[in-house]
């Protein structure tokens, strides 16, 4: 009869061809294994290293995307003269309404500035207020010129200026209240 070789392994469950069970495997004191250690070890320093890091960001930066910021044109730019308008309070909606009623203000004309380069906010502000000035004496009715009547201009900011936007906006606005009608010469 045959036996198994020495170093051969014997299924669990099958026994060799004599009937006999295969006596279990010698223990003893497990070899230690140090590298197993010390890779455990390093993953471990990974994970707590890369949980501040996780943390640190949220708490910065609240792990936000990347945000575009897009140039939308205000409505006022696209108003035009003998419009009669209402607006939003934080004036970032413009509503052309019929003149005959109540309303915020009427649009007197509107140009646009030159230049390529940003001129700065007073520059820009100066231009508009005599731009909008010399087009007013040709739209206001004279008879309506000693009354409450206040000259208003919208001009673009730097942002709007940086997008190409170069239109003034002349308005002509009471100075208590709203207006009723137009405001213009023979209008």
């Amino acid at each position: 009869m045959s036996s198994p070789a020495r170093d051969a392994q014997t299924p669990a469950g099958h026994s060799g061809g004599t009937g006999s069970a295969s006596a279990p495997p010698a223990t003893g004191p497990r070899p230690h294994r140090p590298m197993g250690t010390v890779g455990l070890m390093a993953l471990l320093v990974c994970a707590i290293v890369g949980a501040a890091a996780g943390i640190t960001a949220w708490l910065t930066h609240g792990f936000r995307g990347q945000d575009t910021v897009r140039y939308h044109q205000a409505a006022v730019f696209s108003v035009r003269a003998d419009d009669c308008v209402n607006l939003t309070p934080n004036g970032t909606q413009v509503t052309v309404v019929p003149c005959a009623g109540s309303h915020d203000a009427e649009v007197s004309g509107s140009f646009r500035l030159g230049g390529t380069a940003w001129p700065g906010t007073a520059a820009a502000r100066q231009q508009a207020a005599s731009g909008c000035a010399s087009r007013l004496t040709g739209y206001l009715n004279p008879q309506l010129a000693a009354t409450n009547l206040a000259q208003a201009y919208v001009y673009p900011g730097r942002q709007a200026w940086d997008f190409g936007e170069r239109t003034v906006v002349c308005e002509v606005r009471a100075t208590s209240g709203k207006l009723t009608g137009s405001v213009r010469s023979g209008g």
